[in-house]
């Protein structure tokens, strides 16, 4: 390399450390100046950089063993993603943190599949950097141990609006309380739905603290601080509550949500997502992260078309390989429907998995009075349906229940 520099920015010799305690930072002469954290420990790692140029060679021999990268990238650039790829191959029980300039949706889907640790925008600011290492330095944890499993994230989202989905998240995740328990674990409903979010008040409980106070903590958030947060429900089920004021969708970055659900599926068993019902970079980048996508629809002409609409959607984003089950809420059990599950299958192009049974006086009165539907009803055909339903999401996830 001629004009690269192999040397860093205290003029040191070009040599990626070997300990598992140094983050070297890989990017242009330029992006390294505007940051202030070079020299730095962050959460636990001390940052040492490098003057780079997104396409210039970088000499794997030297990165074999190095723990953590943080690269520069530029998609469009064939060298640089060249050189990526060979860094990927060099480093196999390293860790390589994409640094990207305003990537889009498609380009970190592709690079997160392609077996990268994490994708941060640039410019770099500390607190990105902070959340980004510390689920690295988690992550090394707990691989050290032997026995350790990632909790499954279940996302619901609705074809429109009302059609049911934060009782079904609600009901759904009391239910799968009792087995998780069984298996050692716990179950927790994040409330995603920033401005309109309910979860909380279905299940009869209240906190002072809900998802706007664990993005705030930014990179303060550990498991304790999420366990104090979370609120016990029936059944032992978790609840992170929505805000209680209207929160702006746009004001909560991918790299905050991501934080919260990563650390999630290290603290829980099951974690179920009330998403809202308008798409966002963050919310369409968590069905990516999701286990399962369940998709809940009416047999209703308005919501067979915005749901096939919604996995239209999907299919453009490239997130094909996420399993997603549609189920059919409030269901009439009558001999002739205007639409049937065969109709919407049809109009899907697409399995309908499930079918919920149709109770709006049980359904109604457990929200109004915040109770489970067993409550009020120790044997009802929508506790059979849902019951039915978890069953099929952990053969879906391909896990025993």
């Amino acid at each position: 390399m001629s004009n690269m520099g192999n040397r860093d920015i205290s003029g040191q010799s070009f040599n990626v450390h070997r300990e598992q305690s140094v983050a070297r930072v890989l990017m242009s002469r330029e992006e390294i100046a505007q940051l202030d954290v070079i020299g730095s420990d962050i959460a636990g790692f001390t940052l040492v950089a490098n003057p780079v140029a997104p396409g210039d060679r970088i000499p794997t021999e030297e990165v074999g063993g190095a723990k953590i990268l943080l690269v520069e990238l530029c998609p469009d650039d064939d060298a640089s993603m060249d050189r990526l790829a060979k860094l990927s191959q060099a480093m196999p029980n390293g860790r390589i943190i994409a640094l990207v300039r305003d990537p889009s949706i498609a380009v970190v889907r592709m690079l997160m599949r392609n077996g990268l640790t994490d994708v941060l925008t640039l410019p770099l600011t500390r607190d990105e950097l902070e959340m980004a290492l510390g689920r690295v330095r988690d992550t090394l944890q707990e691989e050290a141990g032997v026995d350790y499993e990632l909790g499954k994230v279940v996302a619901i989202i609705p074809s429109v609006g009302g059609v049911g989905v934060t009782t079904l998240v609600t009901q759904g995740a009391a239910l799968q309380g009792p087995r998780d328990l069984a298996k050692g674990g716990d179950t927790c409903v994040i409330d995603l739905d920033l401005q309109f979010g309910n979860a909380a008040t279905y299940l009869g409980v209240s906190s002072t603290l809900s998802v706007a106070d664990m993005i705030e903590a930014g990179a303060r958030l550990d498991r304790a601080m999420l366990r104090t947060a979370c609120v016990q429900g029936p059944t032992g089920v978790k609840v992170l509550a929505a805000p209680p004021e209207i929160m702006p969708l746009e004001a909560v970055s991918t790299e905050q949500i991501f934080n919260l659900v990563d650390l999630a599926t290290r603290e829980f068993r099951t974690v179920f997502l009330d998403l809202p019902c308008n798409w966002t970079n963050w919310s369409l980048s968590l069905i990516g992260r999701a286990d399962i996508v369940i998709l809940v629809i009416e047999l209703t002409v308005a919501s067979l078309r915005q749901a096939r609409r919604q996995l239209n959607l999907l299919a453009s984003q490239g997130l094909q390989h996420v399993p997603v089950m549609i189920v059919a809420n409030r269901v009439q059990k009558r001999l002739f429907r205007t639409i049937s599950l065969a109709d919407a299958e049809q109009a899907l192009k697409h399995p309908v998995h499930f079918a919920i049974d149709n109770d709006f006086p049980l359904i109604s009165t457990a929200q109004d009075q915040g109770v489970l539907i067993s409550d009020i009803k120790a044997k009802s055909k929508i506790s059979k349906d849902i019951e039915s339903m978890l069953e099929g999401c952990d053969q879906m996830m391909g896990r025993n229940a």
